[in-house]
Parts: C-alpha cells; structure tokens; sequence
C-alpha cells in the first residue's frame, strides 16, 4: 500500500469521524421509511449562503431536529431530550460554514412548510475532493411514511452529482434501527463498521456503519432502467 493510499484512508476516516462543533455523532436518522410516494406539492430549496435561510426557516431547521431528535433520531443529538438551546448553535455551526461547492443544507418543502432536511458536506483539500459526506438526514415525525425521506435522498445523490460535481458520498450510520437496509435500497453499500462505537446507555453499544455511494455509478444504473 503506498503512502498516498494511507493518507487518503486516514484522511477520510478523520473528516467522517471527527468531532464537530456539536459532537461527532451518526450521521443519519431513523425518523424516514419509504411506503407512500410524497405529495405533488413536495419541492426542494438549498441553502448555500447564510442569506438563504430567514429568520423564520431557520427556526422550522431547528424545531424539525428537536422533534426528530426527541422521537429517538438518530440526527445528531443521542441523548434526547434536546430543546431550543441544543438545536440552535448547532444549526448555526452548519449556517456559518455555508459555501456552494463545500456545505449544503438541502431542505424538502410541502408547500412552504419544511418537512425535511439534510446537510451535504465537503473538504476542498486537493487528495479527497472528489467525495463528501453526507449528515443529519431527517423528516419530520408527523410526515413518517409518506416518501420524503427517499424522495429527499434521490435529490441529495442529484446534488451532490450535478451540482458539486462529488462522485461518491460517504455517511456514518447507526447500527440496530434497520438504515442499512434501507440505504442500500437507495444505492448505497455497507463498506465497514466501528464496532461498539456508539453508546447510547448501559448495555446498549450500537455499530457505527460506514457506507457509500458511487455517484457515477448510481447515474449509470439509472440510465439503465430508463432504457429498459
């Protein structure tokens, strides 16, 4: 294995695990399925500035993951419950680090309500700028079931591809709560696991799974199917 190769594999597990200004956490939450498809009034914004998100979208970004969080989320926050004082600087670390080709809130709205949220990340250090990561994925409890959080996740992997011009996405994922099954639905693969890494209490260890996309890959497929 040459030098190169080792720093990139450590480099990679550094940005992904790291600790962030509100912990280093899973990744991803269990507050999404898909059964129903999502409504016809289900679009999509992004936030790439701190000027894209006024005063009153900020506080529907905040009050969606202190309702994920608390319903037991696997969004950021392990140990519920969280309230207004935990969510907001955390949002805010996510808002002032907002740059088109390096951090993204993508945001799924009915309407004008915000009924989920992710947040795509990148390092633009030359060795691993071609991948980014992806974090606290999230729908809101009362829209379970209806097809946002897939629906949200097709448009992230669209994003993330098209637009940050990333070919893979990485993300961190609890084990037990059936994510990998259900990211792999979506393209993603299983490519190790943290044993034992996250403690949610006495006797309840949980794996921390690290998964992947191949951007170019999953565009390739879906070129398929249409042509089928």
């Amino acid at each position: 294995m040459t030098a190169s190769v080792v720093i990139a594999v450590i480099t990679w597990a550094a940005r992904l695990l790291a600790p962030s200004p509100y912990g280093r956490l899973p990744a991803v939450s269990a507050c999404w399925h898909p059964r129903r498809m999502p409504s016809d009034s289900l679009r999509f914004a992004q936030a790439t500035t701190t000027r894209d998100v006024n005063p009153d979208r900020r506080q529907a970004l905040i009050d969606c993951w202190i309702d994920v969080s608390n319903a037991g989320g696997a969004a950021g926050f392990p140990f519920p419950p969280i309230d207004q004082r935990d969510a907001a600087p955390a949002l805010d670390a996510i808002l002032g680090n907002l740059a088109p080709q390096t951090c993204r809130i993508l945001m799924a709205l009915d309407g004008d309500d915000l009924v989920g949220w992710l947040n795509i990340r990148r390092d633009a250090f030359a060795l691993i700028a071609h991948w980014g990561t992806l974090h606290h994925v999230q729908t809101r409890t009362d829209r379970r079931g209806q097809g946002i959080g897939v629906a949200l996740m097709k448009k992230a992997h669209a994003v993330a591809r098209d637009q940050m011009e990333l070919e893979q996405l990485h993300l961190a994922a609890r084990a037990g709560v059936g994510l990998e099954t259900l990211y792999e639905r979506l393209g993603w693969k299983e490519i190790g696991r943290w044993p034992g890494a996250l403690r949610l209490g006495p006797g309840d260890d949980r794996d921390e799974v690290l998964m992947l996309l191949e951007l170019g890959a999953e565009e390739h497929t879906g070129r398929r199917q249409e042509h089928a």
